[in-house]
């Protein structure tokens, strides 16, 4: 359990690092457009792949860090016991959605995979690359939801100790 613990972490660096690479690409298009009058090839395409990798490996470290908007309107006049039986029910209801989101995401990648979907843009920009990254995004988010869910379930039957913040 510790291992899985870590993955958002580990998705989370990799997403950073990933925005850091799009700031590094398009700076460097715009200094070898503006400068040298030769942009680079693909620059916008690669782009777009890092960010929606960047953003889809990021929402199980965001989820992790319980960083997801949360609607408190009704929330914060809750007991601290109804808050944990709430927060258990939402991670099981959020548990169903990403299990349909990862069955179909990697249904679309496997199916992009077979024929080797490719995006003919400035150069041939293969599909399937980014539907593998999103697929294991919507992945670890739900193994992470799982995680949170277990911990929610735990918590609301009194056998864990209590988060601060929930008492």
């Amino acid at each position: 359990m510790k291992i899985l613990r870590k993955i958002p972490d580990v998705f989370g660096f990799v997403s950073a690092v990933l925005m850091a690479a799009i700031w590094a690409l398009m700076m460097a298009e715009v200094l070898a457009r503006n400068v040298f009058d030769s942009p680079i090839l693909g620059a916008s395409e690669i782009a777009i792949y890092l960010y929606v990798t960047a953003a889809y490996w990021g929402f199980s470290y965001t989820q992790k860090e319980k960083g997801h908007i949360c609607v408190e309107l009704l929330y914060d006049r809750l007991g601290a016991q109804a808050k944990r039986v709430v927060d258990a029910v939402a991670y099981v209801l959020g548990d169903i959605l990403f299990a349909f989101f990862t069955f179909f995401t990697w249904k679309m990648f496997a199916n992009s995979w077979a024929v080797k979907e490719i995006q003919l843009t400035a150069m041939k920009m293969p599909v399937y690359i980014l539907k593998f990254a999103v697929a294991m995004g919507v992945t670890v988010m739900l193994v992470q939801l799982i995680i949170d869910t277990v911990d929610a379930i735990k918590a609301a039957a009194g056998l864990a100790p209590v988060e601060e913040g929930n008492e």
